[in-house]
């Protein structure tokens, strides 16, 4: 004789689950890209430039290659300090990529007296068409080629989104990518002197904003 198998008593609420979720409105945290840091570089893939001019600033850019480093290392030259490093005028454009997130991109303009070069037109003919459409940039060993993303490739960019100019600024740079006073460790390097803890502590506790005296001018 086989056993006789009871039935489970079914728990009252078990078949009400809604109410054990929280709903924060935030995506799941896993899936749903978390802007902690943005790159500051040219644009390695399709890209779309912001549009809005208060989404590209005028500044002095002084770039950094250390040796072995694969990339070079940006700092925005506060305007105390302009003339005394060898920096170089630039537009900051936000870019954004396919799945919405942003990138700071600093494109060289001459030095007064100094003619333009065909990498910094092209690069800024770029920026122009990524306003409206999806581009590409390739080096061609003189300038940036513009390949045209093929049709459909994405939507236009949710730029409602984007953080606003100033805190993109922030986490793209930080404290120590602004370079305000004489004491940062980069133009102590630049000039030869001795580095010393307290500038590199100075470095990070100036106590001002990033956004300030930088890329707003």
């Amino acid at each position: 004789m086989a056993d006789k198998v009871t039935p489970l008593k079914p728990v009252p609420d078990a078949g009400d689950l809604d109410d054990l979720w929280i709903d924060t409105g935030l995506g799941d945290g896993i899936t749903t890209p978390t802007l902690l840091t943005v790159p500051v570089d040219k644009p390695r893939n399709f890209f779309r430039v912001h549009p809005d001019i208060k989404y590209r600033r005028h500044t002095e850019i002084y770039t950094h290659k250390p040796k072995g480093a694969i990339k070079p290392q940006y700092y925005i030259v506060a305007k105390p300090m302009r003339g005394l490093i060898k920096a170089r005028p630039c537009v900051l454009v936000c870019c954004v990529y396919r799945d919405g997130s942003p990138r700071l991109w600093p494109i060289s303009f001459p030095r007064e007296g100094e003619n333009d070069s065909e990498a910094w037109v092209s690069a800024r003919a770029a920026a122009k068409i990524a306003i409206k459409q999806w581009v590409r940039i390739e080096w061609n060993g003189r300038a940036y080629d513009v390949r045209p993303a093929q049709e459909g490739y994405a939507p236009a960019p949710d730029l409602e989104k984007l953080p606003s100019w100033d805190e993109l600024v922030k986490r793209g740079f930080g404290v120590h990518g602004i370079m305000r006073n004489e004491t940062h460790s980069i133009y102590r390097e630049y000039i030869g002197a001795p580095i010393t803890a307290e500038d590199s502590a100075t470095d990070l506790t100036d106590g001002t904003d990033a956004a300030d005296d930088g890329a707003t001018v």
